[in-house]
C-alpha cells in the first residue's frame, strides 16, 4: 500500500500546489484558465499525437475496450437517471446533467498522468482511445437525453445535436488522436526536429495540466442539494469504476494493462465538462459544481484503493 501511495502522492501533490497557489492569490485568478487552455489545446494534443503516431500495434481490438466502456456508461447512466427520478424526486430534465456527472471523469488532466504512472507507456494507446470515445459518447448521449427531456420527441434536438457534432469535430484532443493515427498508418517517420519539439511539449503536459487543474478547482463552489451530491459521488467514484473493472476483466476479456487503464480512467473524479454541460442547460448546476470539487478531494483515497485492488488482482501496476 505504501508503494501505491508513493505513486499517487506526487500526482495529487501537483494539484494541491496549484490549488494552494490560487487560494492564497499567489498567482492571479486568470492563471488557472489560461494554463488549462494552453494544456488542452497544445500540450496534451502533442502528447496524444506522439503516442498515436509512434505506437506499436494494439495488444487487442480497440472495439473490446470501447464496448466495455460503453456498456459501463449505459449501466451507470441508467442508474443515475432512475435514482434522480425515484430517489431524489427531481424532474426529468435534471437527470441528464446528473447522469453526465456520474460518468464523465477528469480523464484528460488527471487520468493521463495517473494511468501512465501506473502502467507506463503501453497504456498510452488505451487511454487515448478512452479519451476520444469518452468525449464523443458522453456529449452525444447527454445532448440527446437532455433534448428529449426538454422537448420530448419534438423539434429542436436535431439542431442541438448538430451543434454538438461540430464542437466535437473542432475538439483538439480528438483531432490529435485522429491525426496521430493517420500518421501511424502512413508508415512515415517523424522528422527528428519535429519529434524533438513535440517531445518537449508532451513532457510539459503532465505537470502543467495537474497544476492548472488545482488552480481551476479553487474556483468551484461547494453548494447544491446534499442528496444529489452524494449520489453523484457514490456512482462516479465507487459504482462506475467497479462496473468497468468487472466488465473489462471478465465480460470483455481485456489484457491486464487495458483493463487496468479502463478501471483507473473510470475512477477519475467528476470532470469540469460535467459542469459545462450542466451550465449550458442550467440544470443541477450547484450540485455538479460541488461534485467537481468534492470528488477531486475524495479521489485521493478512491484512486489509491483502486490501484491497490488492481495490484491485488495481479495487474502490472508500476510501483
Amino acid at each position: 500500500m505504501l508503494a501505491i501511495v508513493t505513486l499517487v502522492a506526487p500526482v495529487f501533490g501537483l494539484i494541491a500546489i496549484g490549488w494552494g497557489a490560487a487560494r492564497v492569490r499567489y498567482v492571479p485568478e486568470t492563471a488557472g484558465p489560461l494554463l488549462t487552455e494552453f494544456a488542452y489545446k497544445i500540450l496534451i494534443p502533442a502528447l496524444l499525437f506522439r503516442a498515436m503516431a509512434t505506437m506499436a500495434p494494439p495488444a487487442q481490438s480497440p472495439w473490446l475496450l470501447v464496448g466495455a466502456y460503453g456498456t459501463a456508461v449505459a449501466i451507470v447512466w441508467l442508474m443515475a437517471m432512475l435514482a434522480t427520478l425515484l430517489l431524489l424526486r427531481r424532474p426529468a430534465v435534471d437527470a441528464p446533467a446528473i447522469a453526465f456527472a456520474t460518468t464523465f471523469g477528469n480523464g484528460l488532466m488527471l487520468g493521463i498522468p495517473l494511468v501512465l504512472s501506473a502502467f507506463g507507456p503501453e497504456a498510452a494507446t488505451p487511454v487515448a482511445i478512452l479519451l476520444t470515445c469518452d468525449t464523443i459518447m458522453l456529449w452525444m448521449l447527454g445532448t440527446l437525453h437532455m433534448e428529449l427531456a426538454l422537448r420530448g420527441f419534438g423539434g429542436g434536438s436535431l439542431t442541438s445535436t448538430a451543434r454538438t457534432v461540430l464542437d466535437l469535430v473542432r475538439n483538439p484532443i480528438i483531432a490529435a488522436v485522429i491525426i496521430g493515427l493517420l500518421w501511424r498508418w502512413s508508415d512515415l517517420a517523424l522528422p527528428s526536429l519535429i519529434d524533438k519539439l513535440i517531445t518537449l511539449l508532451a513532457g510539459a503536459a503532465i505537470p502543467v495540466s495537474l497544476t492548472a487543474l488545482g488552480m481551476t478547482l479553487a474556483r468551484y463552489e461547494i453548494k447544491g442539494q446534499t442528496p444529489t451530491l452524494a449520489l453523484i459521488i457514490v456512482l462516479k467514484l465507487a459504482v462506475f469504476p467497479a462496473v468497468t473493472l468487472w466488465l473489462g476483466l471478465f465480460a470483455f476479456g481485456l489484457t491486464p494493462i487495458w483493463a487496468g487503464t479502463l478501471a483507473v480512467f473510470a475512477s477519475m473524479p467528476v470532470g469540469a465538462n460535467a459542469f459545462v454541460f450542466a451550465s449550458r442547460y442550467e440544470r443541477a448546476v450547484g450540485s455538479v459544481s460541488a461534485a467537481v470539487a468534492v470528488s477531486a478531494a475524495i479521489a485521493v483515497l478512491t484512486v489509491t484503493a483502486m490501484l491497490a485492488i488492481l495490484q491485488g488482482l495481479g495487474l502490472p501496476v508500476r510501483v
